[in-house]
């Protein structure tokens, strides 16, 4: 059984004044929503292959712009990574967040596979995130940066998979 509640104003507890209901969230604002509130999600995408060569951190491709509401409010970044760790051992990836051009997170060694040269591919994906307190209201640049484990080749963002970051603004 469901009910029905129809009216035009609801008084305040103190009798103080009314509250109109002619739109469900009317005068709703950011600053009127409690800490931990989701203000805004932001996402990227990519899936062109990059082949890892090197332990130099390298842009993966993977981006996407946020711009906060107020600088109390936090950004929390969720991102994953594809690869393909072909035959060898000790093959893997790290992967760096950059705020801009700073970087706010490192993990040096997602995965490593020991092998002894014929243990075929093994494709992973790395889910990570990081919870940011930029303090600006400027726009911000999140991007993911990759670098092989050691210089054997190291597939990464594999074609038929899209590695993806979100952004999500928190009210502080």
């Amino acid at each position: 059984m469901t009910s029905k509640l129809k009216t035009d104003i609801l008084e305040t507890v103190s009798g103080s004044g009314t509250i109109a209901l002619t739109n469900q969230l009317s005068g709703m604002t950011s600053a009127s929503v409690p800490s931990g509130s989701v203000l805004q999600v932001v996402q990227g995408v990519y899936s062109t292959q990059l082949a890892l060569t090197t332990t130099t951190y390298t842009d993966s491709g993977l981006s996407a712009s946020i711009t906060p509401s107020s600088t109390s409010n936090k950004i929390l970044i969720m991102w994953n990574t594809h690869g393909a760790l072909t035959n060898g051992s000790a093959r893997g990836w790290g992967s760096r967040l950059l705020r801009n051009t700073t970087a706010v997170y490192t993990d040096a060694e997602n995965y490593r596979t020991y092998g002894d040269g014929n243990t075929g591919d093994i494709r992973l994906t790395i889910s990570q995130s990081h919870l940011d307190s930029p303090s600006t209201t400027s726009a911000i640049t999140y991007k993911i940066q990759v670098s092989a484990h050691n210089t054997s080749s190291t597939e990464f963002n594999q074609a038929n998979n899209q590695t993806q970051i979100t952004l999500m603004e928190i009210k502080g």
